[in-house]
């Protein structure tokens, strides 16, 4: 009789262990779960994304810097912050960007755009136009990645130096080294000499 108290201890250690384990296999067990890939965000989507913008503000300027120094600055005279996206639209941007040791400025404008700032990431679209030194372009949409440093253009781009005029369907611009490369349609007019001096400069003139 002695003995029982200890016999029904054991007994119930026992029942409470097993309990234990059944609970967490059947509600704590560890499931792999596959990656989903992300969704491009389509036009639509966007605009009901900005369309229910947290917070919404007129006349901004956004600062991106790198490594002390600053690499753009954009001016809008409106913007719409989707904080589950960290999305930011803006209206009328204004972008001015610089690169390299000797800090080249870059000054890019259109219709409207979208800010990843977290990553570093621009897009604008609709009657951009931007120039680079004595370079001008014009796209329907512009992006900027700032982790590699290179900026795409697509949509009836036209390039234009006092040397050459390009157009192209797609053109990718590395703002280090200055390369350029066209796809699509690939049209290009060189005049060595300028095109003040070319006899293209007095076709059409009366």
């Amino acid at each position: 009789m002695k003995g029982r108290p200890g016999l029904l201890l054991i007994t119930i250690f026992l029942v409470g262990l097993l309990a234990g384990i059944v609970i967490k296999a059947a509600f704590f067990t560890e499931q792999i779960v596959e990656p989903t890939t992300v969704q491009p965000v389509t036009e639509k989507s966007r605009t009901q994304l900005l369309d229910e913008a947290d917070i919404t503000a007129e006349d901004i300027e956004l600062v991106q810097g790198k490594k002390g120094a600053m690499t753009w600055k954009l001016l809008a005279t409106e913007a719409k912050y989707n904080q589950e996206r960290k999305l930011v639209g803006v209206t009328r941007p204004q972008l001015s960007a610089y690169f390299g040791e000797e800090r080249q400025e870059v000054y890019v404008k259109a219709d409207r755009g979208e800010v990843d700032q977290p990553n570093d990431n621009l897009t604008l679209f609709d009657n951009v136009t931007g120039r680079f030194g004595v370079m001008a372009l014009d796209a329907a949409h512009l992006d900027y990645v700032g982790a590699i440093d290179k900026v795409y253009l697509k949509g009836g781009v036209t390039v234009r130096r006092p040397d050459m005029t390009l157009t192209a369907a797609a053109v990718e611009i590395d703002m280090v080294s200055l390369d350029l490369k066209a796809a699509g349609g690939v049209e290009a007019l060189f005049a060595p000499k300028g095109f003040d001096t070319s006899p293209f400069q007095d076709q059409g003139r009366e």
